[in-house]
């Protein structure tokens, strides 16, 4: 019992140093990064060439027109899967690019 109180009082010192040093940007960022496939299937992942989020904001680069359109249409929907997926809000708007 002891050793759980112990767990959460570190994962807390963690996640607060993640805070104070605006690094839980960096690491929602590559968590997209790493689990982009799942989120939005294999097709619009392989045709995205990068993400980056900045201020809340998804930034997405497709290098395919026709696919980079359809993304565009949908940013909505893919604004809610990416927050649904991690349950909590990591991005309020997505930018798509060519």
């Amino acid at each position: 019992m002891k050793k759980e109180k112990k767990d959460n009082h570190i994962s807390a010192v963690i996640q607060a140093m993640y805070k104070r040093y605006h690094l839980d940007s960096k690491l929602d960022e590559m968590s997209i990064e790493k689990d982009w496939e799942q989120i939005v299937g294999k097709l619009i992942a392989k045709y995205t060439t990068e993400i980056s989020l900045k201020s809340k904001t998804l930034y997405i680069k497709v290098d395919n027109p026709v696919l980079k359109n359809e993304v565009f249409l949908q940013r909505n929907e893919l604004l809610g899967k990416v927050n649904e997926f991690y349950q909590k809000v990591v991005a309020e708007k997505i930018f798509v690019s060519s």
